[in-house]
């Protein structure tokens, strides 16, 4: 067979496309950059969407609802404090009402002559009765203590021109006061007046506390979204320091190995020993406590792991074979750091820097709850503390909305973080 197609004569071969030059066809489909996979990726884990928006969401309310709310975030009123939370609708269906359930003496209820030890009439519900073991009734009362809170109050010590300004229809009575003093006659009144309608309110039905006051009468809601404000700036600056320590301390570590690895190793070893609660208290005791203090011990030891990190990252990547292409062509060492090692190692490096967020957060909470935080303004780590000083079985609401908004900002942080890890990995490019 071989032999019948060697002895074959030439024409009877002819060439084909013979004044035609083959070119290799261009692809249909739009060429996808390195963003525009991770992007896809991430769109594709729900997980890290939903917590996405979480933050987004928490962010936002740290902002918008400090602004918009109509007490400032150190406004005080002795005559509101501990105020259980009140939300429009869902004290509808008997939650967040504003109200709660006790057992009294049936002699507390009712105007008597001691108005502290008594419930005022309008202010309570009577759902039940029964006898002590004395012998001695006592009734099971539903209080509405915003009706007692913002119904008849008596403001004390007003001088003339106050009490001038206040609108007659709101005042019940008052009583006038006249001494002389220094030769001088000074005039003061004690007003008894309808403190919602004083305070520029319908009526108690129209006051609502979110998340209800604390001990000075502040609206907790207020104080909750601007501490979470100060806790995510924390988190945020010391993430951005670390990752620009880090990175280049890792990236100069990794990268030369060495005697300059060793060395470099060797102080973090050093620095990463010393307890962080001893550097926190040194840091307080010569800076005191404010937001430098806590930014300083911060960033004193949390850019290790960074560090760490990006060390690992660059020995991992530093003997591929582009590298040691781009070694033998003449890049300088600058250049494969920045353009062929590190943007390979971005996916990591960007993780390990949102997981400092919350990182930085807890650590500020745990500063502030164990006295160490900030001396003045809030935080979220200043109201669990405080929540947990007056009482957490007394006044549950000042340590639930605290604890519950740092959690889900935790949670949050770290789904949102492992989704960046996944849709930023070089590896996975290509495989969806």
């Amino acid at each position: 067979m071989s032999d019948k197609i060697v002895n074959k004569k030439d024409n009877k071969f002819e060439l084909v496309q013979i004044d035609e030059r083959i070119f290799d066809s261009k692809f249909e489909t739009k060429s996808t950059t390195y963003l525009q996979d991770a992007l896809f990726r991430f769109r594709k884990n729900k997980a890290s969407i939903i917590a996405f928006v979480i933050l987004v969401l928490l962010i936002l309310m740290s902002v918008v609802a400090p602004a918009a709310s109509r007490y400032e975030i150190n406004q005080t009123d002795a005559l509101v404090t501990f105020l259980p939370p009140k939300i429009p609708g869902l004290e509808k269906l008997g939650i967040a009402t504003g109200k709660k359930s006790q057992v009294v003496r049936v002699s507390e209820l009712g105007n008597a002559e001691n108005p502290n030890a008594t419930y005022p009439e309008g202010t309570y519900k009577i759902i039940g009765e029964e006898y002590d073991d004395a012998g001695i009734l006592r009734v099971k009362i539903e209080l509405d203590l915003y009706a007692k809170a913002f119904g008849l109050r008596t403001l004390r010590g007003l001088t003339e021109s106050e009490f001038n300004a206040i609108d007659p229809n709101i005042i019940d009575s008052h009583v006038k006061h006249t001494e002389v003093i220094a030769g001088y006659e000074i005039t003061s009144y004690d007003v008894v007046v309808e403190y919602a309608k004083y305070l520029g309110f319908k009526d108690a039905n129209s006051v609502y506390f979110y998340f209800g006051t604390d001990d000075a009468g502040r609206d907790l809601w207020v104080r909750l979204w601007s501490g979470t404000r100060v806790s995510l700036l924390i988190g945020l600056i010391v993430a951005i320091v670390n990752l620009s320590i880090g990175v280049v301390w890792g990236s100069i570590s990794g990268y030369y190995g060495g005697k300059t690895d060793l060395i470099m190793e060797r102080i973090i070893e050093i620095v990463s020993g010393i307890p962080w609660i001893a550097v926190m208290t040194i840091v307080v005791l010569y800076f005191g406590r404010n937001m430098g203090s806590i930014l300083i011990s911060l960033i004193m030891t949390s850019w290790i792991g960074t560090a760490s990190m990006v060390r690992t990252q660059f020995y991992r990547y530093k003997g591929q074979e582009y590298v040691l292409a781009a070694r033998t062509l003449g890049a300088k060492d600058k250049r494969i750091m920045t353009k062929h090692i590190l943007p390979n190692a971005i996916g990591p490096i960007v993780t390990s820097s949102v997981l400092v967020i919350p990182s930085a957060v807890f650590f500020e909470s745990t500063l502030s709850y164990l006295g160490l935080g900030l001396q003045n303004g809030s935080s979220v780590g200043i109201l669990l503390a405080k929540g947990q000083a007056v009482g957490i079985t007394v006044y549950p609401h000042l340590t639930l909305f605290p604890a519950l908004v740092i959690s889900i900002l935790m949670i949050a942080f770290n789904m949102f973080g492992n989704g960046l890890r996944d849709a930023l990995n070089p590896s996975l490019r290509g495989t969806e």
